[in-house]
Formats: structure tokens, sequence, C-alpha cells
């Protein structure tokens, strides 16, 4: 996909996937993109359509080709990497040599600083002297912390959600909060390849929970807690669920606050003042409201005079949770205009 050199290169690896796909999608269209390529191991000289059918409606339906890291990072402005977990250790040398100007990550290689924490979540890992290289790529937390970030790790889908109804509420944590979250998730969140648990017989008219043991994007939750809130960060549990919907995030948070909170939405409203793509509202958010967008809605409502804060969050897990906030990130990290390439609005009903 061409347009005008003087403009940004862009490489989408692992474009067959449900995030590779999304990045394809945002990135077709954005205004500083010049020439977009997608590459794959497993489906290399197919069109783009052949796996993301909405490209048929393009006036363009290019060919994937094939992965090969060390030419993608030499052709590339920016590269992001929509890999299985471990695969961003495995490449992100090779991809490095190129020098392109930014790499960002949507995996899981990347998000962590801490080492033991990084690997009693994930396993041993590659390039332990790489963790803490990467900047957090919540988007809308960091904002312009993140201007010239050559290599960016965004967060989880659950993660963003639970962290973007925590930061409002960091300056009233204490140790003995406890914030948990309940969230529920589309079966887009499982990824592209077919499992017992997204066949669409189980799936279409069924409501269940997983990991009640610990859900893995907990870990991050820890790091982001220790880092807003200091040594006296609480810890967050997530109570994860699969629901009858192919996209989007419903969170949940019940958190008791280290003293009172008279406006809960006070500290919404404070916290994402001038964020292009967060909204407080003053009703309970509905999921069907961000489909398909980068944007996020909240509420929040006390209990217990105040003793007790709900905060709800929504947002659709492929964008904001992943390719959204990926595109937002380099945006910033770049110094483009934050909202370039994600203006759309979603659709409704979905």
């Amino acid at each position: 996909m061409s347009a005008p050199t003087d403009r940004l290169r862009v490489a989408v690896a692992g474009a067959t996937g449900y995030v590779g796909g999304e990045l394809l999608r945002l990135l077709a269209d954005h205004p500083a993109v010049g020439e977009l390529r997608g590459a794959s191991t497993s489906a290399a000289g197919r069109r783009w359509s052949e796996i993301h059918p909405h490209f048929l409606n393009r006036p363009d339906d290019p060919v994937l080709e094939a992965f090969d890291p060390a030419a993608l990072g030499a052709w590339a402005d920016v590269v992001f990497l929509a890999l299985p977990h471990g695969e961003s250790q495995r490449v992100v040398d090779a991809v490095a040599e190129g020098r392109p100007q930014l790499v960002v990550d949507t995996a899981a290689d990347f998000r962590f600083a801490d080492l033991a924490r990084a690997e009693a979540t994930y396993g041993p890992h590659r390039r332990p002297e790489l963790l803490g290289a990467f900047a957090n790529g919540l988007a809308d937390v960091e904002g312009e912390a993140l201007r010239g970030a050559d290599r960016i790790a965004v967060p989880g889908c659950f993660a963003t959600a639970a962290l973007l109804a925590l930061w409002p509420l960091a300056p009233v944590l204490g140790p003995a909060s406890h914030p948990v979250c309940w969230a529920a998730t589309g079966s887009s969140g499982s990824g592209a390849t077919a499992k017992p648990t997204t066949h669409h017989p189980t799936r279409a008219h069924n409501f269940f929970a997983y990991g009640l043991a610990g859900h893995r994007h907990e870990a991050e939750l820890a790091e982001r807690l220790a880092a807003w809130c200091g040594p006296g960060a609480p810890r967050c549990s997530l109570l994860t669920h699969s629901a009858p919907l192919v996209r989007g995030i419903h969170a949940t948070l019940l958190v008791r606050p280290a003293e009172p909170v008279a406006d809960p939405m006070e500290l919404l409203r404070r916290a994402y003042r001038d964020r292009p793509f967060v909204h407080p509202l003053d009703r309970p958010p509905e999921l069907a409201a961000v489909a398909g967008t980068n944007h996020a809605h909240l509420h929040a409502a006390t209990r217990d005079g105040g003793r007790e804060v709900v905060v709800l969050a929504v947002i659709d897990n492929l964008v904001k949770g992943a390719a959204g906030q990926a595109v937002q990130a380099m945006n910033l990290a770049l110094g483009l205009a934050e909202t370039a390439g994600l203006g759309h609005g979603g659709m409704t009903p979905c």
C-alpha cells in the first residue's frame, strides 16, 4: 500500500492475527502513513483480504510478505510487532539492527521492568536486559511522557481497562484498599486461532469465569500500582469472565479508599481532563458505544458513605486494548496529533 514517500513507512509483523488486522485497518487510513506493509510467517503471498475480508472494500488489496525481521526493520520507520508471546524476544534484535525510528510491541514480552515478575508470569525471558527499556504504552495516562520514545510496550487488554479505572483513584489508595476488578471480555480476546472456549456453539449463548486463581494481567496491575503508589501500593485482584460477544471488555472495579471519597466522578474528570479518548460519563457506560473505537467510557459511584468506590470502564479489547492504543502511542512518541487515524466513532447496534 503506497502513498507519498515523505510520510512514514510502517510495517506490521504478525499481520494475520486480530490485532495485526486492526493495525492494518487503522494504519491504512492514517494521515501520516505513506507506505504500509503487512508481514506474516504463515500467510506470505496471500492477499490481505483473504485474511481480513474488509479489505475487499478498499481500492487496493496488497499481498502479505514473508516476515524477515532484519529486512523489515531496515525498511520501516515504525515497526509494530503483533506477534504471539515470546516471539518479540526472539526477533527484536534483528528488527533493531535496521534502526527503525520506533518499535511498538503489542505482546507481553517487554511490558515489565522487573525480571522476577516477568518470569513468574510468563516463564524464562530471552532478553532480560531489555526489560525496562520499553516505555509503558498506557497512552491515556502516559500522554506526552511518550514523546521521543523509540520502544513502546502496549499493556494487555484487561490491564488497560482496569488501569484506566484505577488511575484516577491512585491518590486515594492505601495498602489496605485491595481493589477488585470484575471484568468480562469477548471471544476475540482469545486470538484468531479457534479454541474450545471460543467455538461459536460454546460461546454464543454462554457466560463463564476463568483464571480465578489469578489472571496473568494482575502482574501488570501490580507493577503500575507500585509505580503510582510506591511501597504502600495495594494489590488488585482481577476476576475474568468470557461473555457471549465478539468485541469488548466491561470492567467493574470496587475499591476501599484510604479515606472516604465524596465525589469520585471529580477524580475521573480531573485525571482525564484534556485526554481525547477517555470520557467520564454521568451514567453507567454501555459497551456497544465503544465497539470498534479507541475510546473508553468510565463512570464512578460511591457506596457505604464514600467508604467504597465503584468505577465502571468499557473498552474495545482489540482497539483501545491493543491496536488503537498502539497507534495512539506511536502518535505521541513521534509528535503527531494524538488522535491521528483514530477519529472514527464506531457503530451501534453492533
